[in-house]
């Protein structure tokens, strides 16, 4: 039970901070951490601890990977695949197993909350990977010393295996993970052999995404045993740069060096994430000195902020209108058409970002990719006669703030403004995605169109277009146009098994060609991936992906 006390008294801590009235008094972060700490502000729809629980559509890096290491990551400035927590790899012929070799040495954090008797090692790899696909069955390992402990800790592992089913992993079901993956079974200590149904050549790279984080067995096998299962994705484990000290429910977390990590050290010894205010709050403290750097800033007031304090970087993103193909009236493409000419995206991109995003004229955003071929224009002619409507459309907007969209209601009333200047009427309806996954599972989601978005987190071009359009994913959550044809599919199947870029570059072009003519999607903006920086902050950086990191940041002696 130590580790179930040690966590009850941590968290209530949290709790009589929240019962005192000055606790969340402007500014919120006590003058002792902000004198010696670096303080990185962003919103609360970007923080979580449980990445592999995340969804999709959320920028869950800044905090957890910091907290956690992956398998592989994405070079930030290359977005190219590297090993982290494996040393190095290899693929058999037939391209159907993987052997990952793992780093020996690593340790895991060593908190308030948890004491490691040992490091990490391939079992914590095999748990972190089957429950990422849902399964739970090598957890919790059953403790029979006596028949009362033995049905008590019985009852535990039929419990975690009941939530486990009933849990949802999006990202990792939006790829079909579970059915990629036949086998997974460890050869020794710190080896690793996966093998696949078929050969797949991104399934490195979905490692590497901000979801895939490896958690720590031996932790979730302490919780079961001191009934505290829940405290895994609450109170995190594991092998990053920095650990949780604390955290302040609603407000901010503290993060330290992890003084046994494996790579290079943190160079901040407090890491502050401050995720308590909106844009226009965060810039306020920005110009008050109390954020050292700022996500998600109101791009409306960045004529205050000097050039030289931007960190900025075009984003593989994608806000897009999707039309719902099992509406009637949406399965007229005169109508989509109209609609896809009447949007003015240009005038998108000036009045609601100011220089931080573009038109995005393919659907995958081309920091993904670039079209040899030359790009497949959606500019459609004024020629298709004007499709008569009995009533207005029904607009659904995913009323959620994503790096793609900060202002999602707004963008829906210019683009309601645009289709009534074509005689196309709309009625707009804010929705969210917890509301939307109910609505489909009743068959009772009746919109018309969509306006919605996706995030790449990775490279793979396949993980970015399968989701919101295949045919596997129609009817979910992703793919909200319910668009199937099985000829794009092939195309996506055919480019993930050839190693030749070339007829990579074919196949991704025809599938755009596709998405053009059949126009399931309209895509709109891909906005920039941006920070603001104070002067006294060096070594900041920030991919495609929205990935930072804190560990490599700098202060500059005497300017904090």
């Amino acid at each position: 039970m130590k580790s179930l006390v040690q966590a009850v008294k941590f968290l209530c801590s949290f709790a009589i901070l929240g019962l005192n009235p000055t606790a969340y008094s402007a500014p919120s972060i006590p003058d002792e951490l902000r004198e010696s700490s670096l303080i990185y502000c962003t919103n609360a729809s970007s923080f979580s601890l449980n990445p592999q629980q995340a969804d999709m559509g959320a920028n869950v890096n800044v905090v957890t990977e910091q907290l956690y290491d992956k398998l592989f990551e994405l070079d930030p400035k290359t977005n190219q695949l590297k090993p982290m927590l494996v040393e190095h790899y290899n693929v058999s012929a037939d391209g159907l197993t993987i052997t990952l070799h793992l780093r020996k040495n690593v340790s895991f954090h060593n908190t308030r909350w948890f004491t490691p008797t040992r490091k990490f090692n391939a079992e914590d790899v095999i748990f972190s990977l089957n429950r990422m696909m849902g399964i739970a069955g090598d957890l919790p390992a059953l403790n029979r010393e006596s028949s009362e402990s033995g049905k008590f800790h019985l009852a535990q592992a039929m419990a975690y295996r009941t939530k486990a089913n009933l849990a949802h992993y999006p990202y990792f079901e939006s790829i079909a993970l579970k059915q990629k993956i036949a086998q997974i079974k460890d050869i020794s200590t710190h080896t690793v052999q996966i093998t696949l149904t078929e050969p797949d050549q991104a399934l490195l790279s979905h490692l590497a995404s901000q979801y895939a984080v490896i958690l720590s067995k031996e932790y979730a096998l302490q919780l079961n045993a001191d009934e505290n299962l829940p405290q895994l994705d609450l109170l995190p484990v594991g092998t990053g740069p920095y650990q949780l000290a604390s955290l302040t429910q609603s407000d901010y977390i503290r993060l330290q060096p992890h003084p046994k990590y494996w790579g290079k050290k943190a160079h901040i010894e407090n890491m502050v994430v401050d995720f308590s205010s909106d844009g226009t709050g965060r810039l306020a403290k920005f110009l008050n000195n109390e954020c050292d750097v700022v996500a998600f800033p109101e791009p409306s007031q960045l004529s205050q902020i000097p050039t030289e304090q931007r960190i900025e970087n075009d984003g593989a993103n994608l806000a897009f209108l999707a039309f719902n193909m099992q509406s009637s009236v949406m399965q007229n493409i005169t109508l989509r058409q109209a609609i896809a000419q009447a949007v003015d995206r240009h005038r998108l991109v000036s009045r609601l970002f100011f220089g931080t995003a573009h038109v995005a004229d393919q659907v995958l955003p081309e920091v993904l990719w670039q079209d040899p071929y030359g790009k497949v224009p959606f500019d459609y002619a004024t020629s298709h006669a004007q499709p008569s409507l009995q009533k207005p459309l029904k607009f659904w907007v995913v009323d959620e703030k994503r790096v793609f969209n900060l202002h999602p209601m707004k963008m829906a009333e210019m683009l309601r403004f645009d289709l009534a200047q074509k005689g196309i009427p709309t009625t707009l309806i804010p929705v969210n995605r917890a509301y939307i996954a109910q609505q489909l599972a009743n068959g009772k989601a009746d919109y018309d169109l969509i306006l919605t978005g996706w995030l790449a987190n990775n490279a793979d071009l396949n993980g970015f277009l399968k989701p919101i359009l295949s045919c596997d994913a129609k009817r979910d959550v992703t793919n909200l146009a319910n668009w199937c044809n099985p000829y794009f599919d092939l195309l996506l199947n055919l480019a993930k098994t050839t190693s030749s870029k070339a007829t990579q570059n074919m196949l991704y072009h025809l599938s755009q060609s596709i998405l053009q003519q059949e126009l399931p999607i309209l895509p709109l903006v891909n906005a920039k991936r941006l920070l603001l920086v104070n002067p006294q902050v060096s070594n900041m950086a920030i991919n495609s992906m929205g990935q930072v990191k804190l560990s490599e940041i700098r202060l500059k002696k005497h300017q904090k």
